[in-house]
């Protein structure tokens, strides 16, 4: 199986109940076109040796890195997922005291599998962004274009499923299939 693109980035706010660890989300929200994704897993491990061998081995997620490429800093979306706030005049108010909430996010992954398209929505349920880096260049004699990155660190839910993902034949059920996990009644 083959991944031969990325497209249709989602984001929820999540809230997770203090008594009984469930996570629910707000309502699915498209941000800025996806240029790149990267999840990269922390993973703790142990081994056991015994009688000059390895008796035992354990693995497992613990947390990890996240970073979603987008085209551009939609205001809406970058006060939502870093916690700012948006005048009703439009000017976003980035404050030291400003919390970022946890968001699920989902992503569609174009596959190839046997010579057949196929489509996988992914949806890592708890990310935390944090405030991202800003490079500008002047112009010069080449056009270059500049785009915007958003990290944050993976957190695993109290129910330990930090991701869920399926494979479906048309692009419109990947898209639905993410939308309905991050849903306003949609919880973990």
């Amino acid at each position: 199986m083959a991944r031969i693109g990325l497209n249709n980035f989602r984001y929820a706010i999540a809230t997770i109940d203090s008594t009984t660890g469930v996570v629910s989300y707000g309502g699915a929200k498209k941000p800025a076109k996806a240029i790149n994704f990267t999840l990269a897993p922390t993973v703790a491990e142990a081994s056991l040796y015994a009688d000059d061998d390895r008796a035992e081995y354990d693995s497992r997620v613990t947390g990890g890195a996240v970073t979603m490429g987008i085209d551009r800093e939609d205001p809406t979306t970058m006060c939502d997922v870093l916690g700012h706030t948006k005048t009703s005049a439009g000017e976003e108010i980035d404050s030291t005291e400003d919390i970022a909430p946890y968001v699920g996010v989902g992503r569609v992954t174009n596959l190839m599998v046997d010579g057949v398209p196929k489509f996988r929505g992914t949806v890592i349920s708890l990310v935390k962004f944090s405030e991202p880096e800003e490079n500008d260049n002047t112009r010069g004699e080449s056009i270059e274009f500049q785009t915007s990155t958003l990290s944050g660190q993976m957190i695993i839910p109290p129910n330990k499923k930090w991701r869920q993902r399926q494979i479906f034949d048309t692009h419109a059920e990947a898209i639905s299939y993410i939308e309905g996990k991050l849903g306003s009644s949609a919880t973990l």
